[in-house]
């Protein structure tokens, strides 16, 4: 099977980006709220036809919420180095190793550039594991519009309906589900399906339950 995943939230933690804010005096949970705005200015540019790369998207979004806590908006170049810098949740590793060992093609399809998240993946050392990674710079649009996940499946040259998407964010689940792709939504950040009914597909606590799952649906 085709696993497609998302970047930041699902394969790295925003953990260094928190501890970025808590030293300049802000609270820790400034740095989910500013990341929020950051993916709602995303779909509202894509939504808008006025499609804008993420790091300039990253950057705007930033500047807002620095003016919102009356921080100077020039610290914001500070706080994005630190997204350089993201580490990965500790059992990524371990659980794409599993998948790789059962068979699976792995794929990461991001909102961020190529560049930006192929220098994550080697840092972190798994770079390796995948055999693409995926911008959505290549079709104009951020996830959830459905471009983002028909691009990611004909890159692998696979049916949608035998790929899945693994992701921590339920909207991005929303919205490979809504094209057919088989998904898996990691709870850990959310903990709470966010949208009425249950979360389409399997969820699983954190990415070492990851390849366990993908064995029910595969």
């Amino acid at each position: 099977m085709v696993i497609v995943f998302d970047l930041v939230g699902t394969l790295f933690s925003l953990g260094k980006v928190e501890q970025a804010f808590s030293e300049l005096g802000m609270r820790p949970e400034a740095a989910k709220w500013w990341f929020a705005r950051l993916l709602q200015s995303a779909m509202a540019a894509t939504l808008a036809n006025r499609y804008t790369p993420f790091l300039l998207l990253a950057e705007a979004s930033l500047q807002q919420v620095l003016k919102a806590v009356d921080r100077p908006e020039s610290l914001a170049a500070g706080i994005l180095e630190q997204m350089k810098e993201l580490d990965p949740w500790p059992e990524a590793a371990q659980s794409l190793q599993q998948l790789r060992g059962d068979g699976h093609r792995l794929i990461v399809l991001t909102n961020s550039s190529v560049e930006a998240a192929e220098r994550l993946l080697q840092k972190a050392g798994v770079l390796h594991a995948f055999e693409a990674v995926l911008s959505a710079d290549e079709t104009d649009a951020c996830k959830p519009d459905p471009r983002t996940y028909l691009a990611a499946a004909f890159r692998a040259g696979s049916p949608v309906s035998e790929s899945c998407l693994v992701a921590a964010h339920g909207w991005d689940v929303l919205g490979a589900h809504a094209v057919g792709m088989k998904t898996v939504w990691i709870e850990r950040e959310e903990k709470l399906w966010g949208f009425p009914g249950d979360p389409p597909g399997l969820a699983v606590p954190t990415l070492a339950q990851l390849p366990a799952a993908i064995k029910g649906i595969a």
